[in-house]
């Protein structure tokens, strides 16, 4: 009878350092990968302060809404469709001119694309840690290593616009959706962040790819959140008084179509080669095999996304390419892990 109060009590006592275990090892899916966040906030901060004033633009563009709507029309045509990234900033802007009474610009600058980046970059990370639990440090060190490529001085073009982190993480955002199998939710988060970026538009291919559904149903979703879509972006061009609605990019500077000086930067002989976009993140995707029916959608995202930058941006100003990080990583998430490589066997 002895013995069997000792097993029992022993027992309880294996099934109590078992719980604990438990509950420390949920502490330390959420510590960890938060700890590290913030140590690369800081990381990124100091980054920020470096190339703050490595253009003229970024004071523009980050202080483009302070001095009222009708001064926010006379920025460039490709910047007004981004009411929301430059409204957003321009808030952040006055609230730390008004808070730290900077002497002029080019300091404040500094400090505001500084703490803009970070605090976009910890929402992220906490988006990648509530979703990816375990494997969320692939995520914010593969954003990480993306976002220091474009935003280290001496690579590429060198310039930081209030875009670049609302746009990164609608796509963040738009990966999450998709693994949890929210397709429905995207007819309307696609039209609302047309305002942070309008590169969000070519996220409607992703109802092509929605399984299980009859095609009638993905053609019907993929039409309305394309009409929505550009409805909404007519509607701030006009209101902004764009004078290209809806087109708002430009495909030549200086009479040179950017298609064949994009072509020309690809093949220049130079370590920071186009090549190793997005810490060659981009690179690593175009090589992934189609194996399931998700790396074909993240395939033809950031083929479409490829096509647009060629004609329409300067390939080596790297920040221009954040979109493509998290579709990137997801689809080496995808390839790599253990069910995925499974099937891989199987067939």
């Amino acid at each position: 009878m002895k013995s069997i109060h000792l097993l029992e009590r022993k027992i309880g006592e294996l099934r109590k350092v078992i719980f604990m275990n438990s509950k420390y090892r949920t502490f330390l899916i959420y510590a960890i990968p938060l700890i590290v966040s913030l140590a690369i906030c800081i990381i990124i901060s100091r980054q920020e302060q470096l190339i703050s004033n490595s253009s003229p633009d970024n004071i523009k563009t980050f202080y483009s809404f302070t001095h009222g709507f009708e001064n926010y029309k006379t920025i460039r045509q490709e910047w007004r469709p981004r009411i929301f990234s430059n409204f957003s900033a321009g808030i952040f802007a006055k609230l730390l001119s008004w808070k730290f009474n900077y002497p002029d610009r080019t300091v404040g600058i500094q400090y505001i694309s500084a703490y803009w980046t970070a605090i976009w970059f910890l929402l992220i990370c906490l988006l990648f840690i509530l979703t990816f639990k375990e494997k969320s440090l692939f995520y914010i060190f593969g954003v990480f290593a993306g976002i220091s490529f474009a935003y280290t001085p001496l690579i590429g073009i060198t310039r930081i616009y209030p875009w670049d982190m609302p746009a990164l993480l609608v796509f963040c955002t738009f990966i999450t959706l998709i693994k949890m199998n929210h397709h429905a939710w995207l007819i309307a988060f696609i039209p609302l962040t047309i305002l942070f970026k309008e590169t969000s538009l070519i996220l409607v291919v992703a109802f092509l790819f929605w399984e299980n559904v009859p095609l009638r149903k993905k053609l019907r979703y993929l039409g309305i959140t394309l009409i929505l879509s550009l409805l909404i972006k007519t509607g701030v061009d006009l209101i902004t008084s764009n004078p290209s609605p809806i087109i708002t990019m430009s495909f030549s500077r200086h009479d040179v179509p950017r298609i064949i000086s994009n072509l020309e930067l690809l093949f220049a002989l130079r370590l920071d080669s186009a090549f190793f976009i997005d810490a060659g993140l981009l690179l690593a995707l175009l090589l992934l095999p189609i194996s399931n029916r998700q790396i074909g959608m993240l395939k033809l995202i950031a083929g479409l996304f490829i096509v647009g930058t060629f004609f329409t941006g300067v390939i080596n100003e790297y920040r221009i390419w954040f979109e493509l990080i998290p579709i990137s990583l997801f689809a080496l998430d995808l390839y790599f892990s253990p069910d995925m490589k499974e099937a891989v066997a199987l067939n």
